[in-house]
């Protein structure tokens, strides 16, 4: 389902007694009061075009064969909303209405493209979930990818159907309505689909009681408590110079979510003129991004709105992100491409989360 142009493909490692990554990870203090490794159910897979892979301390009630169903009950749920491959799937539907009339659509629907366009909104309209079509066009999106980059006249007809003002939502007798402004105009959630995955099944362990745990859908982590050695749960920053998966920076994730969009695995190069683009692309402008900003990742409440903010950011690139973190007393990090070196940075709200060790309380 998972348009991968969008979403960060990016891989949070999760360290010490993580899912992708071991490190032993003996540095801290136990946060409880066990000095012995607890049982641990942990499961991996596939949902959405990418990866999964959760952890429950303690074991699952149901062993891993429980644990999955759980796990993809939850995947199917936000499939049948917001895919735009399968048939079947309720977003899917809503683009294939060719028509200006409108359309009903569920609550579910209707609130999670409300929260996104108003997370949107917040960063500059910079994450829109009508960029569809421009990723597309750009040779990112479900078809063949590109040879040549598009000619301008090319985006700038695409660019017609792209904006947040290219379509509303309407209420009416207590159900939910989407209206295009132009036939043509598609939706597309992808980039919120690994953080409304982890935070799903995260909420159904809770509400099963469950209170040690670690959630991961590629991007997008949702944790809790600690790992089975009474530790913090940590995940890795990938080192997006490395050509292999390698940790760049261990993050603490304090029972909060962590998100990280990048810009460096998934680009083409025009082989006409050797030139590269990246997969980031800004919807105000149309074309793929030129900053040198590699990555941006963000701390939040939910992994639904880390998410939400990350691909958004990214497009921004650091300044602008680093910025607009400072102003909302968001954790936000970045990391970048400086004549030849990276340059990690990151607001002062992020830096008790690279405290792994004095931060196990």
């Amino acid at each position: 389902m998972k348009n991968k142009s969008v979403l960060s493909m990016v891989m949070l490692f999760s360290l010490c007694c993580g899912s992708l990554w071991n490190t032993g990870c003996d540095n801290g203090s136990p946060s409880d009061a066990s000095d012995k490794t607890q049982t641990v159910t942990k499961i991996q897979g596939k949902t959405m075009g990418t990866f999964y892979a959760i952890k429950v301390v303690g074991g699952y009630k149901g062993g891993e064969d429980g644990l999955r169903n759980l796990a993809e009950s939850c995947f199917k749920e936000i499939v049948d909303k917001i895919s735009t491959f399968d048939k079947h799937a309720e977003l899917y539907r809503l683009n294939e209405h060719f028509s200006t009339e409108p359309y009903e659509i569920s609550d579910g629907l209707s609130k999670i493209i409300q929260d996104t366009v108003y997370i949107g909104h917040r960063i500059e309209n910079a994450t829109d979930i009508t960029v569809g079509p421009l990723v597309n066009l750009w040779g990112f999106g479900k078809d063949k990818r590109l040879e040549k980059a598009p000619s301008d006249e090319e985006v700038s007809a695409t660019l017609k159907y792209v904006g947040l003002d290219k379509f509303e939502l309407r209420f009416d007798n207590g159900k939910s309505y989407l209206i295009k402004s132009d036939p043509q105009v598609q939706i597309d959630l992808a980039t919120v689909g690994e953080g409304l995955g982890a935070d799903a099944v995260a909420k159904k362990l809770l509400f099963e009681g469950y209170q040690n745990f670690m959630v991961n859908v590629a991007g997008a982590s949702r944790s809790y408590g600690v790992n089975d050695k009474g530790y913090k749960w940590k995940v890795g920053i990938e080192d997006p110079t490395s050509p292999a998966p390698k940790v760049f920076a261990p993050v603490c994730t304090l029972d909060k979510a962590v998100a990280t969009a990048g810009s460096y695995r998934n680009f083409f190069k025009d082989d006409t003129t050797g030139k590269v683009y990246s997969h980031a692309i800004d919807p105000k402008t149309g074309y793929p991004v030129s900053h040198h900003t590699l990555s941006v990742t963000v701390i939040a409440e939910s992994a639904y709105e880390a998410d939400a903010l990350d691909t958004g950011l990214l497009v921004l690139g650091a300044d602008k992100a680093l910025l607009w973190g400072r102003e909302n007393n968001y954790a936000v990090a970045t990391i970048e491409l400086v004549d030849g070196k990276t340059v990690f940075r990151y607001t002062d709200t992020f830096k008790p989360f690279l405290d792994c060790g004095a931060k196990t309380n």
